[in-house]
Order: structure tokens, then C-alpha cells, then sequence
């Protein structure tokens, strides 16, 4: 760790000073234990566990994600030796885990990369493998076995299903229910599906099977996107937008897809750092324009800001009656001199302003920030 990370490992450590309560048994839990929700707690993402215990930040959460595709034979489940049984990456992330004091969140995305992924944009894969038979039958199966492996871990683990594929089933819909995204679920084949239907309330409901009977341990968490209901709040520079009401939209769909019988609901704010998105996004810089920006206001302001954000977090957790996690925060910020906005040092000022104002958002419904990096290029928590 480098000695300029210090100051602001500090102010994070500040914010969660009070006493880390004790971990719950890791070999004894017979169905899911809530999150945390005493105050705001922080994790971040990581694979190797050294930086985390050698920061003396208390993380209370460590996440990872479980990709590269169900049936490209590339997926979490061939992440170990191969002399290892399938899946042994997992079990050996949720016992390190349990080493730091941390809850283990694994963040499962593999819809997008499975085969065929046939479409043009992102929404089209994504539905398009929802309505493959054999995709499905395939996705069903190895959800199944994360299942199996988080229940013979026993203690509790997260996982986060599907970040951005809710956002846009939401946009498929046209504003209605769940029920009008066709899915395959029973017409899948698979054994386990047989009693829900080929809708998207049938996906919600087949996982929660899963989940209910393999890892009753497990808490599985929903995606709210910002930008599902058509207006992006974490962008739009226009101040009559009714954050709110667009979370109302997003709150009844994931509603409509079982979110009620779910332990959670995710969010991001961005999956790149302010910076980058003004300074690489686009062959010439400055890549911006009057109609929205990636950096909020500190102030609260101008448009973005963070009470709008927050606005949006509080009518989602009281339309869910879910706890809020935001997931994925962007590490950059404007402090050091390293932040230079070059690749791997591109400022933003979400992080700060998040460690700065625990307690406006644990007031909003927010129970936990993860802190990560969500694409290559990205301020990382190292600062190398």
C-alpha cells in the first residue's frame, strides 16, 4: 500500500469507527441472516485479501464476480485447478472471506456472456439468451451449483444478480409488469423449473427456489439501474426531473418481479470514473455536452447532484421495503497527486463525498457502499 493512500484510508476508517459487531457463525446458519444494518457499512472488491487486511479499514463486505459465460466453458465454476471440483473458486472466496471478518458478495453476471448472445446492443443479448432454451437449461444449472457451494459454506454470503439485465428487462416491458418479459423458465428443460412460468416473475422465482432450497443461507439481491425508467439520474444535467417518481417506475417493476420475496436491491452509480468519461470516452476530448454530465455536484446545486441520487435511493427502499447497497463505487478522487487522469488515476468525487456523508445515506435507506472499479482503465484502490 502506498503511503498516499493513508489520508484517505483514514477518513473511511473514521467513518465506520464504531466497534465492527461480531461475525456470525460461518457453520450454523440455517437460513439467511439480514444484512448488517446497525449504521453504513463499506466493502470493496477484491481478490486477493492482503490489501484489505493490511489497509486496517473494518470492511465489513468483499466482493467478486462470477462471469465469463454458463455454457462457454470459461465460467467461475473452472476458476481453480482443474484438478479441484467445479466451483472451488467460490468456496475458497467465501472461506477467505470469513479470515478477514468480511461478508462475501459475489456479483453474478453471466447472462450477457453466455452463448449465443445473439443481438446488437446489450438489451438484445441479454433477452435473447433469457429465451433460449438451452442457454436457460444451462444458466439454471450453474446457478444451482453456486447454490450448492454457498450452502455447504453455511455462513452468510450475498449474491447479486444480474447488475444492469433488470434495467433493461424494465425498458422491455414499456412500463408494465415483469410478467410481460418472456423468459424461458419451464420451457427450459431444466428439472428444477418445471413449476413457474416463462416470464421473468418465473426467472425471479425459479432463483429464489434455487436459493430457498440449496442455500437457505444465502441472501440474493435484485439490480435497481438508475437510467431504467428511460431518465438517467446519475447524468441528466435537467433540474425538473422528479427522481422520485422515476423510482416509483423502477420500484414497481422489480416489485412485479418478486423483489418483495428477495433479501435486497442493488445500485450503481457509474461504472467509470467522472474523469475518464470527460477526458476518454470519446475520440476528442472534452467528451461533454449541456445535457448531462458524470460529475455530480458537491454543493447539491447544480444537476447531478447527490441529494438527487439520495432522493432516488430513499423512494426505492420505501416503495421495496428492501435494504440498499450501492454497489461498484468509483475509487477516484481529487486529493492526490497521483489522481492525474491518466489511465488508472482518473479523478471523481463520489467516493469522497460518499465516506464524507455516511450518515445522509444510511438515512436514505443505505446500509452498505462497495467500492470497486467496474471497467479496465479505472482508479483502483491500490493506486498503482
Amino acid at each position: 500500500m502506498q503511503r498516499r493512500a493513508l489520508p484517505i484510508l483514514a477518513a473511511l476508517a473514521a467513518a465506520i469507527a464504531i466497534a465492527q459487531p461480531a461475525a456470525a457463525s460461518l457453520h450454523s446458519v440455517a437460513a439467511a441472516v439480514p444484512l448488517p444494518s446497525d449504521r453504513l457499512h463499506f466493502g470493496l472488491s477484491n481478490l486477493d485479501g492482503t490489501w484489505m487486511k493490511n489497509s486496517g479499514v473494518p470492511w465489513r463486505y468483499r466482493f467478486q464476480y462470477l462471469s465469463a459465460g454458463v455454457n462457454t466453458g470459461k465460467g467461475w465454476e473452472t476458476w481453480q485447478d482443474l484438478s479441484l471440483p467445479p466451483g472451488q473458486f467460490a468456496v475458497d472466496y467465501m472461506a477467505s472471506s470469513t479470515t478477514l471478518s468480511a461478508i462475501p458478495v459475489f456479483t453474478y453476471y453471466e447472462l450477457l456472456q453466455s452463448t449465443p448472445s445473439s443481438g446488437a446492443n446489450e438489451n438484445d443479448r441479454d433477452f435473447n439468451n433469457l429465451n433460449n432454451a438451452g442457454t436457460m437449461n444451462a444458466y439454471y444449472a450453474n446457478f444451482k451449483l453456486l447454490m450448492q457451494k454457498a450452502g455447504g459454506f453455511g455462513g452468510q454470503v450475498v449474491v447479486h444478480v444480474e447488475p444492469d439485465f433488470w434495467g433493461y428487462m424494465q425498458q422491455r416491458s414499456g412500463g408494465g409488469s415483469a410478467s410481460a418479459v418472456t423468459a424461458m423458465v419451464k420451457s427450459s428443460g431444466f428439472g428444477e423449473a418445471s413449476a413457474f412460468g416463462d416470464n421473468l416473475v418465473g426467472f425471479a422465482s425459479e432463483l429464489k427456489f434455487l436459493r430457498d432450497t440449496y442455500a437457505p443461507n444465502a441472501l440474493l439481491a435484485m439490480h435497481a439501474s438508475m437510467w431504467s425508467s428511460g431518465i438517467d439520474i446519475a447524468s441528466n444535467t435537467d433540474p425538473s426531473v422528479n427522481a422520485p417518481g422515476e423510482a416509483d417506475k423502477t420500484a414497481a417493476f422489480l416489485n412485479s418481479a418478486g423483489a418483495g420475496g428477495w433479501d435486497a436491491i442493488f445500485n450503481d452509480v457509474d461504472d467509470h470514473n467522472a474523469a475518464w468519461w470527460e477526458l476518454a470516452s470519446c475520440g476528442t476530448p472534452p467528451c461533454v455536452n449541456q445535457y448531462y454530465t458524470h460529475w455530480w455536484d458537491p454543493a447539491n446545486v447544480k444537476f447531478p447532484n447527490f441529494s438527487r441520487y439520495l432522493s432516488w435511493v430513499a423512494e426505492l427502499h420505501t416503495q421495496t421495503a428492501r435494504p440498499q447497497v450501492v454497489w461498484q463505487v468509483p475509487m477516484g478522487n481529487q486529493y492526490f497527486l497521483t489522481m492525474n487522469n491518466t489511465n488508472g488515476h482518473y479523478q471523481d468525487n463520489v467516493a469522497p463525498y460518499f465516506i464524507g456523508h455516511a450518515s445522509q445515506l444510511f438515512s436514505a435507506g443505505l446500509v452498505a457502499v462497495l467500492f470497486g472499479a467496474g471497467n479496465q482503465y479505472q482508479t483502483n484502490y491500490d493506486d498503482t
